[in-house]
């Protein structure tokens, strides 16, 4: 994909290119040149987005309609209006090729499912909190859908929050952009978050690991009390853990042809989503980025079948936690 103005593959994904596909695809680049398990992808880069907006003439309407965004209700109607304006919007002939291209290429065969993920260019920054103000789209099928749904997540880049948060810091429209990753879905069989760090207390020693069953949204989105496992940095050891009663979990559903939010059967709810093997190959990975990065870090991650029918974890992004990162060290951990 080198050369190709639109598009790069994820190990092109460097820190240097950060403003050209945005912070979670040069995450995903640095867990690439570290050799770790990640999803197959490619990313669209912030030339693809200015062309988009160019091609379909849509700076001056996005003005015009940000002109008086005082209000949360003003902000809930500007961001309406600038979704609709995106749906009607058109994808320029040269950037759909190369979009159909790169997702023919990734996807064999053709109905192979993908995640449409947002990586906006201030996204994923040590120094900024935009993580989750844009969308991303899971277990999309075919090309023409994965097309209309990166125009969704550009669209994205004018939710209410994202609108309100940049009103405060006082970010103009033309400064904004967006990468998209592209990534083939892990049929998630467990899910979650990982810290390496503790995030309540600062403590550097402790990877903090919160799982649920399926696709990690029930985790993220506070859906479910998840289990939760403290493991010694250092030592990689377990230190505790507690088991979460885990009631919904987000799972594909052939019916549909997407995620949907189910019932996790009775006699599973309280039982451990991971294995102890499983906590220690997730802490070891999160020790690992956090070495080569150079800052502690907050991981997404899933464990699926792998290509020996075991189960193997997967990573699905990596950024700079911002919490404690600014924050003097009170515990070093080597």
């Amino acid at each position: 994909m080198a050369g190709n103005p639109y598009v790069l593959g994820l190990n092109e994904c460097t820190a240097d290119c950060a403003q050209l596909v945005g912070g979670k695809a040069t995450g995903l680049g640095a867990l690439v040149r570290e050799g770790l398990q990640v999803p197959d992808g490619f990313a669209v880069t912030t030339t693809a987005y200015r062309e988009h907006v160019s091609h379909n003439r849509l700076a001056p309407e996005l003005e015009r309609i940000l002109a008086d965004c005082g209000s949360y209700e003003a902000q809930l109607r500007a961001s309406e209006q600038i979704r609709q304006v995106f749906d009607a919007s058109s994808v320029p002939p040269a950037l759909e090729d190369a979009v159909l291209r790169a997702h023919a290429a990734l996807c064999h065969p053709a109905e192979t499912p993908v995640a449409v993920r947002s990586s906006a260019n201030a996204e994923d920054m040590a120094d900024a909190s935009f993580a989750g103000q844009q969308e991303s789209y899971l277990w999309i099928l075919g090309g023409t859908e994965v097309l209309r749904h990166l125009v969704r997540c550009w669209a994205s880049l004018f939710t209410t929050q994202a609108i309100a948060y940049r009103a405060h810091l006082g970010t103009s429209v033309a400064d904004l952009a967006m990468g998209v990753v592209i990534q083939r879905m892990v049929p998630a069989e467990s899910a979650g978050v990982m810290l390496t760090i503790d995030p309540m207390t600062g403590d550097r020693s402790a990877i903090v690991i919160e799982a649920a069953f399926g696709l990690g949204a029930a985790v993220v989105n506070g859906e479910v009390t998840p289990d939760r496992a403290y493991v010694d940095k250092v030592q990689l050891e377990i230190r505790s853990k507690s088991i979460g009663t885990k009631t919904v979990a987000y799972r594909f559903d052939a019916t549909c042809q997407g995620t949907q939010l189910g019932d996790v059967p009775r006699e599973l709810q309280n039982k451990p989503c991971v294995s102890d093997a499983e906590i220690l190959e997730l802490a070891r990975l999160g020790k690992h980025m956090e070495q080569a990065m150079g800052c502690t870090q907050d991981i997404e991650w899933a464990i699926g079948p792998g290509g020996n029918g075991k189960r193997e974890v997967f990573l699905l992004q990596s950024r700079p936690e911002t919490i404690w990162s600014q924050k003097p060290a009170s515990s070093l951990a080597t």
